[in-house]
């Protein structure tokens, strides 16, 4: 379910790629671009990435992705769907932060005077396609260092439901393949395509992979 009050950037942004392009890849490049877009808006501000599809700054939900897409023998064609806080009016919609289920902040908070949709959106445009285009070019990995620097899983302790498992871990990184690394209690790694990721801890463990 989203959640859209007045002053809400949301966007459905459709994309035409080669044959089975990764939606996982894309959810992270989707963010990478908020992250840019919102960062070239407001210099002061530093956005990280919750593995798969969330944009956090201080801790809490900027953003949201949601990439869903049909294939056909010429391609793949994606439709890219972000939700931005930029300036939520939470009481002209009727809701209540504190009863959302995560902590959540628009850029009003950050700096006063949010930037105009306008200009987020072109920014965001031109940062998502610069980043389909490398996945469709096959330099995804291009990528990955800008992604792995906004990991906000990076050594916090996680708890990660994955097919009918439930793990116990730190997050130990992004690999290749756009898959989140959890590194287990017992020091194994587990590279993890698709699953349920809950913090246990907000703060990052000293000495954590």
């Amino acid at each position: 379910r989203w959640l859209s009050p007045p002053g809400c950037l949301c966007c459905s942004c459709v994309l035409d790629l080669p044959p089975h392009p990764d939606n996982q890849r894309l959810a992270l490049v989707a963010g990478l671009a908020v992250a840019l877009a919102v960062e070239d808006a407001i210099p002061t501000i530093r956005v990280e990435i919750k593995w798969p599809n969330d944009c956090l700054v201080q801790g809490a939900k900027l953003a949201g992705i949601l990439c869903e897409g049909r294939c056909s023998g010429a391609g793949h064609r994606i439709v890219v769907g972000i939700g931005l806080n930029r300036a939520p009016d939470w009481a002209a919609a009727g809701i209540n932060p504190h009863d959302i289920d995560q902590a959540v902040i628009g850029l009003n908070d950050l700096c006063g005077q949010a930037p105009s949709a306008l200009e987020l959106l072109t920014s965001l445009r031109r940062y998502l396609l610069e980043g389909a285009g490398l996945i469709a070019s096959q330099h995804w990995d291009r990528l990955l260092p800008a992604l792995r620097e906004r990991d906000h899983l990076f050594k916090r302790r996680l708890s990660v439901a994955d097919n009918g498992s439930l793990r116990h871990g730190h997050g130990a990184g992004i690999d290749d393949q756009g898959r989140l690394i959890l590194r287990d209690d017992q020091g194994l790694e587990h590279h993890i395509s698709s699953a349920s990721i809950t913090v246990l801890d907000p703060q990052r463990a000293q000495g954590a992979p």
